[in-house]
């Protein structure tokens, strides 16, 4: 019955530790950046944009350049 009693707190332990690394984990997470919490201001811009503004004005810059270069 001992080896019993043992092996349970030991496995309770175990848990207790699991539970105490899942919560970091957790909070971990929770404090990462999204995407759209994930800002930058382009140079000559007065505010920041987030992911996607930022991806739609360097696909607008790259459409610029491929009208000038395929214009001449």
């Amino acid at each position: 019955m001992d080896e019993l009693n043992q092996a349970l707190i030991t496995i309770n332990e175990c848990l207790l530790a699991i539970g105490k690394r899942l919560e970091a984990l957790e909070s971990y997470v929770a404090e990462l950046p999204t995407p759209d919490k994930t800002l930058y201001r382009p140079t000559g811009y007065d505010e920041y944009m987030n992911i996607k503004g930022n991806y739609d004005e360097i696909y607008r810059r790259i459409g610029e350049l491929e009208e000038k270069v395929n214009g001449m």
